[in-house]
């Protein structure tokens, strides 16, 4: 298999596909805290905003969280599979906590919709609820990816036995071509 970017030889490019992820998984959060302050956790329709808000964020630490998997298992790097690993667990935590309490919310919420803002709040619920199951899926999903072990770090064993066989298969097909039939 060809490697598209060794970051093994590269500490350079490590950095950077290191820092981009640890961007992606910071920034956005950032930007919700300035959007989303002052907190009000007693308000059941800020939390219902909140909730909304907070779903249509969640692709970029997604994609972070899933960098920094992959360069664990490409490195072969318990360290950074580890912190991935713990990262996309509170990820899917925080996000099955926040689905329970979006639910809540949506249920209350709903006795006091104006019939003129039942189509939205039907929508807006059923979206934010799907997005957050999706999330929390892959999450979870990663949080499993992170923990297991690679392929790479299969016995060495099976790896020399099949580049022996290779090698001996690729010594046959050079007497096969050399060999030239006279009749």
């Amino acid at each position: 298999m060809t490697d598209f970017l060794d970051l093994h030889d590269d500490a350079h490019a490590r950095r950077l596909v290191l820092l981009a992820a640890i961007l992606m998984l910071t920034v956005p959060f950032l930007q919700a805290g300035a959007q989303l302050w002052p907190l009000q956790l007693t308000n059941i329709q800020w939390r219902f905003q909140a909730a909304n808000f907070l779903s249509s964020l969640l692709l970029l630490p997604f994609l972070g969280t899933s960098i920094l998997v992959l360069v664990g298992r490409g490195l072969e790097s318990k360290p950074v599979s580890l912190f991935a690993g713990a990262v996309s667990a509170l990820f899917a935590l925080g996000l099955a906590g926040s689905l329970v309490v979006f639910v809540l919310d949506a249920q209350q919420l709903q006795a006091i919709v104006t019939s003129a803002m039942s189509a939205a709040f039907r929508n807006a619920t059923v979206r934010v609820g799907l997005v957050t199951t999706l999330f929390f899926l892959g999450f979870s999903y990663l949080t499993l990816v992170s923990f297991l072990k690679s392929r790479a770090t299969a016995p060495a064993s099976r790896s020399k036995g099949s580049r022996s066989a290779s090698n001996e298969a690729d010594e046959d097909v050079g007497l096969i071509i050399g060999v030239h039939d006279k009749s």
